[in-house]
């Protein structure tokens, strides 16, 4: 699909307006931002300098302006829908964004659209989130992955915990990544997001009508950390959760094999009586 058959200047809007709704929802002060639509980043380039802004970049914030690169969503869209291996879970599929499993939901069979939704929504969101958590890479893209999380109500599908566990697996490679790669910030941002939501509401939640985690709070909490900080945390909690879903993952196999032994157990004793 192109383009032309889905209007991603309104998808774009439209999540923007989505985003803006949802902060003064939840009582996190958003004011005064002005959305700026471009169709690639060639003004960026020429404005800040090639140094500062890589071709590929999708999204920008600067004094109170978001600029958001059409031509990104677009090619990462396309990319994505061509070359995906589809892993659906029920309602939801996943895509990567910096080698971390993002879910997106599943609303009808436009996957390209659905693709370039997710991606806006999130460009445009951990813009924003420089303008409420400030400078440095970790902070935003945890903002970045909360605020999409619970935006679209994900902790509401079961299958979407399936995922989550998958990246605790993923998250371990970029803690013990020794090269510090430019995406490092990012999957580590995302990594301590998933993290900390899976525990909330995975563990914590018994009722998943509604949240656990409190997001304002939680955004007020992380914003102070520095990005040093922020990584070290990132480390601590990734592993207590992997050791979790380890052990989680042994009592199920015992589980299933304890219900089949009972469920064999008449023929089991009539063998022993024989």
């Amino acid at each position: 699909m192109s383009e032309d058959e889905y209007n991603l200047d309104y998808i774009i809007e439209k999540s923007f307006e989505e985003a803006i709704e949802y902060f003064n929802k939840n009582g996190i002060k958003v004011e005064g931002l002005k959305l700026i639509i471009l169709e690639s980043p060639e003004l960026l380039i020429q404005k800040y300098g090639k140094d500062r802004i890589n071709e590929n970049i999708g999204g920008r914030y600067d004094s109170g302006t978001i600029y958001i690169i059409k031509s990104h969503i677009k090619n990462f869209a396309d990319k994505v829908s061509k070359s995906m291996n589809e892993s659906s879970i029920g309602n939801l599929f996943t895509i990567s964004r910096n080698e971390v499993l993002w879910p997106v939901y599943k609303n009808d069979n436009d996957i390209e659209k659905a693709i370039a939704k997710a991606d806006a929504e999130s460009i445009l969101i951990h813009e924003i989130g420089h303008r409420i958590v400030g400078n440095g890479e970790w902070k935003a893209s945890v903002f970045e992955f909360l605020v999409y999380f619970y935006k679209n109500e994900l902790y509401k599908y079961p299958e979407v915990y399936k995922i989550m566990e998958r990246n605790t697996k993923r998250c371990e490679k970029f803690i013990q990544e020794k090269n510090q790669a430019f995406y490092l910030p990012y999957s580590l941002g995302f990594c301590f997001a998933n993290d900390i939501i899976y525990a909330h509401e995975n563990i914590l939640n018994k009722n998943k009508e509604s949240p656990k985690l409190n997001i304002k709070d939680t955004i007020e909490k992380f914003k102070h950390f520095s990005e040093e900080d922020g990584t070290k945390i990132t480390k601590m909690v990734n592993k207590l959760l992997k050791d979790y879903v380890n052990i989680k993952s042994t009592l199920n196999i015992k589980a299933n094999m304890l219900s089949c032994i009972l469920e064999k157990l008449p023929n089991i004793m009539d063998n022993v009586n024989s």
